[in-house]
């Protein structure tokens, strides 16, 4: 019996216009009835996340920042900042090279766009967002560190992000533009590994979805594991089960085959 259920957002549960399926309201009130837990898991913010689902504050739980931050029912039970190091020698590197930087804090998305394609990509993500001159002035406590560039980083600007960060921060590749960087074991899997503990709840009665190489950790604590079809090839050898696309609301669909509803 499936007790918990998590999902990554971008290419996952919203489509391609960043829409939530017209049926998201009924599925999750069907599942609140069932004592089903019901997690959104994603890269972004929770001063982002907590705007776009007001109505469920105190019925949901929200793995932030790629699991930096853990919400559960309007409880922080996690949460795992950046060194000021860490966030400086980010900072320079991007300069460096080009790159845009994102510092996802408490109290905001703090950025320095480097082009109007990164201005668009930050605007289709985070409705927080602040853009300052100089990010080493900015005070706030940092989750989460995002790196865009415009040609893509999957290549030349993971490996340079990973050369500088491996061993004493996470980093993964969120997108086909983005990198992200958080304290080391801060994941979407360990995340979900604390909320199924807190609520005692087993990998077996677990399901995940998502579509991304930061996706990999919390299916791998998922028994019932969707990659979706537009997933990532990675993410598809991860996942037990591999669904349709986000655009045509497979995670709906198979939470309601697989919950009766």
């Amino acid at each position: 019996m499936i007790k918990l259920i998590a999902t990554d957002m971008d290419g996952t549960l919203l489509d391609d216009k960043k829409n939530l399926p017209e049926e998201f309201d009924d599925v999750l009130k069907a599942l609140f009835s069932r004592k089903i837990k019901f997690v959104i898991a994603s890269g972004r913010s929770f001063c982002a996340l907590k705007e776009q689902f007001k109505d469920y504050l105190s019925d949901m739980s929200f793995i932030c920042d790629n699991g930096a931050f853990v919400v559960d029912c309007g409880e922080v039970i996690y949460a795992d900042r950046l060194d000021n190091d860490t966030i400086r020698n980010c900072i320079d590197l991007c300069d460096k090279y080009g790159y845009t930087v994102l510092l996802c804090g408490k109290n905001g998305t703090w950025h320095n766009a480097k082009s109007a394609a990164a201005q668009h990509e930050i605007d289709l993500y985070y409705n927080n967002q602040i853009r300052v001159d100089d990010l080493t002035a900015v005070d706030d406590e940092i989750f989460k560190l995002a790196v865009y560039e415009d040609n893509g980083i999957e290549n030349d600007g993971c490996i340079k992000l990973t050369d500088m960060f491996a061993g004493h921060c996470n980093v993964q590749l969120s997108g086909k533009y983005w990198v992200d960087i958080m304290p080391l074991g801060a994941t979407k899997g360990t995340a979900l590994k604390r909320l199924e503990n807190r609520m005692g709840i087993d990998y077996e009665e677990t399901m995940a979805f998502g579509d991304y190489l930061n996706d990999v950790d919390m299916l791998n604590n998922s028994y019932y594991s969707f990659a979706m079809s537009n997933a990532h090839s990675s993410v598809k050898e991860a996942a037990n089960f591999i669904t349709g696309s986000n655009n045509e609301n497979y995670v709906m669909k198979e939470i309601k085959k697989y919950c009766n509803i």
